[in-house]
């Protein structure tokens, strides 16, 4: 059931026209947006906004589209932008559109690959490496390198177990340029390599398939080093001053915006697009949820965090200091070519994971013995 965003205005006189349903995520980031775009575009328009949480997932994303009462506007990830613009679901997006209030362009503005035919991305996430500072006495990793290095940087290391970024970071720990990690992993000798990268740290990796995983095992002491997703490091880091970030080799993806053709409010829904990616507004959402704008003129309008009082500048993918070395994550590329890395990915995670079992039932075995063999106290 479709929830009402707080209104402003005049909402009581507001027509069928004056309504925008929007699809978007749920938690930590659309409380976000509720309140750096959903009330502030309603009391400046007087529009009644109307918010449908899905699961990011293509199948629900349709049924909203479809439905008989479809959504106007939908906040997708990237994979899923490109796949509904080939199905022509999408509206054609005009770039003039974001023309910024002064009448000037607002192309060169946007980061590469912001702007598309159905879509205008609004945010950044990543894939990053965060550490455990107190695991590196020696000094602390200051390049996506250290992920490989046990020697210089020992403890264990937390994976996606998944082919999808985890084949990239290897590459790029490897010393590939980002730029060239895909043309790279399309060659035979390119995904040797990586798996060859992998090898290095076989026997010190535990693999996660949920997001809180690694951020769990990071506190726990279970890893001293971990892959995870950049919203929740950023959470761990302000909570525990121990816990930083290696931005160097990030994997970001984007969130955009696109409207489905199947809108009753088109106007309406371009018009919250404008206002959703103008610096501000970008500014305000990046502000509470460490998501990078994409929008260069936002960054420097992001300031602190508006509770905790964290400068947010550390925590953004999008940051210049951030972005240096990051890799655009190709969900294309793997729909593409991806099969045989997948393949022997499974077999790779499943050999890891089986290991880690052998180990685990030695120790068992060990602490059994041992407690077996220690002399007891007489009565």
């Amino acid at each position: 059931m479709a929830v009402a965003a707080a209104l402003g205005g005049h909402p009581e006189t507001a027509r069928a026209q004056d309504t925008l349903s929007v699809a978007t995520w749920g938690g930590a980031y659309g409380r976000a947006q509720e309140i750096a775009l959903f009330e502030p575009f309603a009391k400046k328009t007087g529009t009644v906004v109307a918010t449908e949480i899905y699961d990011g997932k293509l199948p629900k994303l349709r049924s909203l589209i479809e439905s008989g009462t479809p959504v106007d506007v939908v906040d997708v990830s990237a994979g899923a932008l490109s796949t509904l613009c080939k199905d022509g679901l999408l509206e054609t997006i005009d770039a003039a559109a974001l023309e910024t209030e002064g009448g000037g362009s607002a192309g060169d503005d946007f980061f590469t690959g912001a702007v598309s035919d159905c879509g205008v991305a609004s945010v950044a996430w990543s894939t990053a490496v965060a550490f455990d500072r107190n695991a590196f006495s020696k000094g602390q990793p200051e390049n996506i390198s250290a992920l490989l290095d046990t020697a210089r940087f020992p403890g264990k290391r937390g994976l996606p177990k998944n082919p999808r970024r985890t084949i990239e970071l290897a590459l790029l720990a490897d010393g590939v340029p980002p730029e060239t990690v895909y043309s790279e992993l399309t060659t035979a000798e390119g995904a040797d390599r990586a798996f060859a990268a992998l090898d290095k740290i076989k026997n010190d990796v535990f693999l996660w398939d949920k997001a809180e995983q690694p951020i769990t095992w990071l506190l726990e002491d279970k890893v001293a080093m971990t892959a995870g997703y950049s919203g929740r490091i950023f959470r761990a880091a302000v909570g525990d001053r121990n816990v930083d970030v290696l931005w160097d080799g990030q994997i970001y993806d984007m969130d955009a915006w696109a409207i489905p053709k199947t809108s009753e409010n088109k106007e309406g829904a371009m018009r919250f697009i404008r206002f959703a990616t103008a610096p501000e507004q970008l500014a305000a959402q990046a502000r509470l949820t460490s998501y990078g704008p994409m929008r260069k003129s936002a960054l420097e309008l992001v300031g602190t965090h508006p509770i905790i009082g964290v400068d947010m500048q550390k925590f953004l993918p999008t940051a210049p200091a951030n972005f240096q070395k990051a890799l655009k994550f190709d969900d294309a590329w793997w729909d593409q070519n991806g099969a045989a890395l997948t393949q022997r990915f499974a077999i790779w995670a499943a050999e890891v994971e089986a290991a880690e079992a052998a180990r685990q039932a030695e120790r068992k075995a060990k602490e059994a013995a041992e407690t077996e063999s220690t002399p007891k106290a007489a009565p």
